[in-house]
């Protein structure tokens, strides 16, 4: 399968690849190219901006998060786009302890795509090339194609470096000189989303024309459409999907004898952010159409397209709402996801809106599911106490305060074991997820947790609440790399 594709890799964090990646899908897309943006790595923010240069949901390919469905989570997406993918990090830094599982250049060999370098040009000059040559050679099977100089100071900086470089033979895609009114905004968690006005009017367009100016478009498009043949292994993938729905939940016990016991053994897609397409997987669909309410708006906005089109192809209407406008939850709902974003930056409007929060204790002692991540979690709590140390009272669902700290208190990958039976799943089943906050949660007392989390082999600690009809942790799940979650979610909440 013909699949036009490039992987844009940095040297480092901080080499400018969201500025890029944002900037050339923009341009691609002026070119009427049909793009499709992808981020490596498990990134919410990130694909905001490339949603916003080429007005069709982002994708994120980790391979913790998805595993063996990530090709074929790519097929899906890619069939009839160009794919332009942001890298994560270094090209070859990948999960702590493993050699690049995960990282950019990993990726790239996955889904045999070429890779462009970026390099941050502001302090070196022939250095430059003993950099490239390093990246170039470090691993034969990485397929790099070029490079683009960002932040070069001087014509004359950039004639040394493109000598430099001829040596190589590897082509300058681009030299982009230093540019501050381009910077993207940041803060705490990293860059702001767009959902909550992260760009200015008229920035996307601005970066198009910069992108346009400085790089060769007509030579990366050329390195686009030679990308190999893309294999098409869909029906295979089908095969073996629908045979992991029927014994996904008996393997989470067996992979225990792995990582150790439980304690106490007890367009397509459209502009409104969800996609229409129901991909091409045989999901063993309930008659029932679930209507899932999904919090929506500038403080919970933090979703993976995926995972939201595997909820579509169970048959399941995604219905959205907003805890900060909204005087009540939609009528008729059969769950609730609580997606992870920046509560504690609305605080007083989330504490304020008390018949919205009155509707949402309402849902819940009504006995249907609530399943909330990381911001999501928190706001379930009884308080949110902000960066200045101001407690605001929340819904209250989950006897806990949570508080917002300077430093970071988790990062990272993580594989949890279920600790009790729930409406994900039975005690045993084991996830892989993410954790990524600047806060901590603090309980009135001994409570029943969702999950035993474990970093690498070793156990990690307790985490997250699981009681009746509701199950909240800070990790983020990617539920189409387990789509047996959802699944059961689904099917066991039928209507009688």
């Amino acid at each position: 399968m013909k699949i036009p594709r490039i992987v844009l890799a940095g040297t480092h964090s901080g080499v400018g690849k969201t500025t890029l990646a944002t900037g050339l899908m923009a341009a691609l897309n002026k070119r009427q190219r049909p793009i499709q943006g992808y981020k490596v790595g498990p990134d919410y923010i990130d694909p905001s901006y490339h949603a916003a240069a080429t007005g069709r949901p982002s994708r994120n390919l980790d391979r913790w998060l998805l595993g063996d469905r990530l090709p074929s989570i790519f097929l899906q997406s890619s069939q009839e786009r160009w794919a332009v993918i942001e890298g994560v990090m270094g090209m070859f830094d990948g999960m702590s302890g493993t050699a690049g599982f995960g990282s950019t250049a990993d990726v790239a060999k996955l889904l045999k795509a070429p890779i462009i370098l970026i390099i941050d040009a502001s302090s070196m000059s022939r250095s430059a090339a003993a950099l490239v040559h390093g990246f170039k050679t470090y691993d034969p099977e990485v397929s790099l194609q070029g490079v683009i100089l960002n932040r070069v100071k001087s014509p004359a900086q950039e004639k040394i470096i493109r000598e430099a470089l001829l040596e190589l033979e590897i082509p300058v895609l681009g030299v982009l000189p230093k540019e501050t009114s381009l910077h993207l905004p940041e803060r705490h968690l990293g860059l702001i989303p767009v959902g909550e006005g992260g760009l200015l009017e008229g920035f996307i367009e601005s970066l198009s024309e910069f992108m346009q100016k400085y790089l060769d478009l007509e030579q990366i498009e050329k390195i686009m459409l030679q990308a190999p043949d893309f294999p098409d292994t869909t029906q295979a993938d089908i095969n073996n999907y629908n045979d992991n729905l029927s014994f996904g939940f008996n393997r989470g016990i067996d992979a225990l004898n792995h990582i150790g016991t439980i304690k106490n053994s007890n367009p397509d897609q459209g502009e409104s952010g969800y996609a229409n397409r129901k991909g091409h997987l045989d999901l063993k669909v309930s008659d029932h159409k679930f209507r899932l309410g999904l919090a929506w708006d500038e403080a919970f906005l933090f979703y993976y397209q995926d995972a939201l089109d595997l909820a579509e192809g169970l048959n399941c209407s995604l219905m959205p709402f907003s805890p900060l406008h909204d005087q009540a939850l939609p009528d008729d709902l059969d769950g609730i996801f609580l997606g992870g974003g920046f509560p504690e930056l609305h605080l007083q409007e989330l504490s304020d809106n008390i018949p919205f929060l009155d509707s949402l204790r309402g849902f819940a002692a009504s006995g249907k599911p609530i399943y909330a991540e990381c911001g999501g979690y928190m706001y379930l709590g009884k308080s949110i106490t902000s960066f200045e140390g101001t407690e605001l009272p929340m819904a209250g669902l989950i006897p806990m305060k949570a508080e917002m700290t300077k430093r970071l208190q988790g990062i990272g990958y993580r594989r949890g074991v279920f600790r009790e039976d729930n409406f994900l799943g039975p005690r045993g089943t084991v996830v892989q997820g993410h954790e990524f906050h600047y806060s901590r949660v603090t309980y009135e007392s001994e409570v029943p947790t969702v999950y035993e989390l474990f970093k690498g082999e070793q156990p990690d600690r307790l985490e997250g609440y699981v009681r009746d009809n509701l199950v909240a942790s800070y990790l983020h799940l990617n539920f189409a790399g387990q789509p047996e979650l959802m699944q059961h979610w689904f099917t066991s909440q039928r209507r009688g």
